[in-house]
């Protein structure tokens, strides 16, 4: 049965999509699952890390992108096909899929509460309405979500078995822990057919040089709130990482930087997420 993740954080720059990105691709090449990448974000840069600006751009001009879907809903249109906007085989890897994202977006992300009283259709399920028609197909669906609890992130909460937080060990993203967790939380109660879970908390772009990294991990180590749920391996900062999206693949496919002498390394760390990731995502 198909397990859907949310990857979230309210805070940018905490290598969310860095992560749900190359977890993605792990799952695909190193665990022969089949995934399916879901690009929630207007930043677009889940759909960048895979395929290349051209490539999305052309999907843009079909109408499909993630834009067409809630657009549809807001103006009555059909022009969204899910089937023709998946795009297979990304990054390299024959079991990895997209379903892609749009800066377009942003123009209509407040018009898309309004959808119910014209539609008959409530706002934050226009993804899970969406997805019935192909989730079938996939071991694993990861969602990269915007940073911030809008109604388009929801609608990856809605329909998600579990969540994934992306920490960065700083003060802003320590205080930021407990308001995802509370606002989540009172999603679900109020939506009393959404049962996400948290998956866990992974620490990200941690440089072991800083003494305020280390200072912060133990801090939400030490919470009686987070500690079961901390992954134990973390994504250290390092340039091999965003040197791979500029190939527009993932780490472990990505070919000009694996003379990079971290390459192997991160590779590593990325397969040791991803293991742990199996493990609390059943």
């Amino acid at each position: 049965m198909v397990k859907i993740v949310s990857f979230i954080n309210l805070k940018g720059g905490v290598a969310k999509t860095t992560l749900s990105v190359n977890i993605a691709a792990a799952l695909a090449k190193e665990f022969n699952k089949k995934v399916l990448i879901v690009d929630l974000d207007p930043q677009t840069n889940a759909t960048v890390s895979v395929i290349t600006q051209k490539e999305w751009e052309e999907k843009e001009r079909q109408k499909s992108s993630l834009f067409y879907m809630f657009n549809d809903k807001i103006k009555g249109n059909h022009e969204f096909d899910i089937h023709k906007a998946i795009i297979k085989g990304v990054g390299d890897i024959k079991t990895l899929d997209l379903l892609p994202s749009s800066v377009n977006l942003i123009e209509i992300q407040d018009d898309i509460i309004n959808i119910s009283s014209a539609r008959y259709v409530s706002p934050v399920e226009i993804l899970q309405n969406a997805l019935l028609e192909v989730k079938d197909l996939y071991d694993y669906i990861i969602i990269d979500c915007p940073p911030n609890l809008g109604t388009i992130t929801l609608n990856g909460v809605n329909v998600s078995d579990y969540y994934i937080v992306p920490v960065v060990p700083d003060i802003l993203s320590k205080y930021g822990l407990s308001m995802i967790f509370n606002r989540i939380n009172a999603f679900k109660k109020s939506k009393k057919t959404c049962k996400i879970k948290c998956g866990g908390i992974v620490f990200t772009k941690v440089d072991p040089r800083y003494n305020l990294h280390k200072d912060i991990k133990k801090q939400i180590e030490g919470d009686a709130n987070y500690y079961n749920s901390i992954f134990k391996t973390q994504l250290f900062q390092r340039a091999v990482i965003s040197k791979a999206t500029l190939e527009s693949k993932p780490v472990i496919t990505a070919q000009k930087i694996r003379k990079d002498s971290k390459y192997h390394d991160t590779c590593k760390d990325i397969i040791n997420i991803t293991k742990e990731f199996i493990e609390r995502i059943k």
